[in-house]
């Protein structure tokens, strides 16, 4: 061997050697079982000053994060369903890309949800900024999926009293540090009668979307189709992506129910 080939050799070597330093690649999700894949937004609370999104919520801001999460079934990705609400989207998937690598899949799903926000920013808006989400996978038992988004739905609902008191008490004059640590462990009935006696507003009757979220979920329609083999009119099952904007309360029994179907629906 020729002292050129020799040091080749040894590069070879001490490049290869990097793949072993790669730890994270090689952690997969357990085969066999549903996962969530859940977005969180990156400092959104600043973006809505910055923006200028109207508070505590904003129609053409949860436009966009539907368009966003909508993204994701566009690139080829297969979720049963993704429920949105805040700055949080939450995908089902029972086949899992990848090979269900989970570095993979995190970082790949984050970029699509960045970069698709980004552009209908711009695209509706007008407005450039660089966003971002990131991702983390939370693998389930089947009979446990109803029961995380029964979660995530208390979740918003939560999430809502706190936006509402929180931006009441700063029309009163509080400070953003004092309304924080005036609403902080505060019970959810309590909340409500801040709301209440500051603005007037009676959380219960706010817009639907705002108190349970909006879900992207697949239906069975029937269609009529033209049979290329005999030319005859035929009528055949497709599966159709809906937004729906006026989700059940997950943990009331036709919320169940409803959960129950979309996840078998395929």
């Amino acid at each position: 061997m020729t002292h050129k080939e020799c040091f080749s050799h040894e590069k070879h070597d001490i490049y290869s050697n990097f793949k072993k330093f790669e730890m994270f690649s090689v952690i997969y999700a357990p085969p066999d079982t549903p996962c969530i894949v859940r977005c969180d937004g990156r400092n959104f609370h600043r973006l809505t000053d910055e923006v200028g999104f109207s508070k505590p919520y904003d129609l053409k801001f949860m436009k966009i994060m539907v368009e966003s999460a909508k993204a994701v079934f566009k690139e080829g990705f297969n979720p049963i369903l993704a429920y949105i609400f805040s700055d949080e989207i939450n995908f089902l998937f029972r086949d899992l890309p990848f090979n269900r690598r989970v570095e993979k899949i995190d970082s790949i799903l984050a970029s699509i949800v960045s970069s698709a926000f980004s552009l209908k920013l711009l695209e509706s808006m007008s407005i450039r900024k660089i966003i971002s989400f990131d991702a983390r996978i939370v693998p389930l038992p089947e009979e446990l999926v109803p029961a995380y988004f029964i979660w995530r739905q208390s979740e918003c609902w939560r999430n809502l009293l706190n936006s509402y008191a929180f931006y009441s008490l700063l029309k009163l004059g509080y400070s953003k540090r004092k309304a924080a640590n005036t609403l902080k462990g505060m019970k959810s009935d309590k909340l409500h009668e801040i709301i209440f006696k500051t603005s007037g507003i009676n959380p219960a009757r706010t817009p639907l979307w705002q108190r349970r979220g909006v879900m992207l979920h697949y239906v069975k329609v029937i269609r009529r189709a033209l049979d290329k083999r005999t030319g005859e009119e035929v009528l055949c099952t497709r599966k159709v992506l809906v937004e729906n904007w006026n989700v059940p309360l997950f943990s009331s029994e036709p919320g169940r129910k409803f959960l129950e179907k979309i996840i078998r629906i395929l």
